[in-house]
């Protein structure tokens, strides 16, 4: 029983993890409650809403950036 409660307890952190990571904490949290290993996967393929990437230079750059800090160009937000 201790076994599957600590299983349980890590898939469930895992998930909330993952979560806050890509800036969708309570899916993580509700993810990791309701399915345990399987919330674990679809929270990890799941979008990332923090970051987005740049047209000019297709590099990785937070959502609420004005400029890239790689290429220096204006960043429009698209949804």
């Amino acid at each position: 029983m201790l076994f599957w409660l600590g299983f349980y307890l890590f898939f469930f952190l895992l998930s909330t993890y993952i979560g806050y990571q890509k800036g969708n904490l309570v899916a993580g949290i509700l993810l990791g409650y309701v399915l345990g290993p399987i919330g674990v996967i679809c929270i990890y393929l799941s979008k990332d809403r923090k970051h987005m990437i740049c047209q000019s230079c297709n590099s990785k750059i937070h959502v609420k950036s004005y400029f890239c800090p790689q290429c220096k160009t204006k960043q429009l937000y698209v949804a």
